[in-house]
């Protein structure tokens, strides 16, 4: 008895240890890929991914002498990095030492500053809630008021218009801190059908 209880105890030690290896073996050849020169580059495919809506990340338009400024704002621990019209252009944070004012180094994004912080401030707001739906979705190509409880979200061609609704139905209200009535109107860019997804 003895025996039998050795010998399933080691056969039950052989399996714990195969499957750590085997583990080890696929996360060490994903690294591996992922490191390979090229792959460095690539974006990481994005279909739907609740993930990103853990990461701070609002997208807004800024005037601009030539026109508007695309601001992509991405949060990494205390401090904010900006794109403008996708080129890295600095990080900006609240400052303690200024009564939470935001601050900068970077001298390219101090004139965008006050800018910046204004929009952040009302992100959560129902005005800002275009901010972070283009911050969460890479799908969302562009959002307009349509009226001041509608806002029309037009999405990428290439999107499954059902399948994006769906999911945005189900996961929208994670992205809202505001009570007031919104409905949003997704579309296709250059496609007259629509579907209405509404919001409190």
């Amino acid at each position: 008895m003895k025996e039998i209880k050795n010998i399933y105890l080691n056969g039950r030690t052989k399996v714990i240890i195969i499957g750590a290896i085997t583990v080890f073996a696929l996360t060490s050849a994903y690294l591996l890929n992922r490191r390979k020169p090229g792959n460095e580059n690539k974006p990481i495919p994005k279909i739907f991914n609740k993930d990103n809506l853990i990461m701070e990340r609002y997208v807004f338009s800024l005037p601009g002498d030539d026109g508007g400024i695309e601001a992509v704002v991405e949060q990494g621990g205390e401090c904010y990095a900006v794109h403008l019209n996708g080129k890295y252009t600095g990080s900006m944070w609240q400052d303690e030492n200024k009564s939470l004012q935001w601050n900068t180094h970077d001298s390219e994004l101090k004139p965008y500053l006050w800018e910046l912080a204004s929009n952040l401030s009302q992100a959560f707001s129902r005005k800002g809630f275009p901010s972070i739906l283009k911050g969460s979705y890479s799908e969302i190509i562009a959002t307009n008021w349509k009226t001041s409880e509608t806002l029309e979200v037009v999405i990428s061609p290439e999107t499954d218009i059902e399948v994006f609704c769906t999911f945005l139905k189900d996961e929208v209200l994670n992205l809202v801190d505001f009570e007031e009535h919104l409905d949003l109107m997704i579309k296709k860019e250059n496609d007259s059908y629509f579907v209405l997804a509404g919001i409190n």
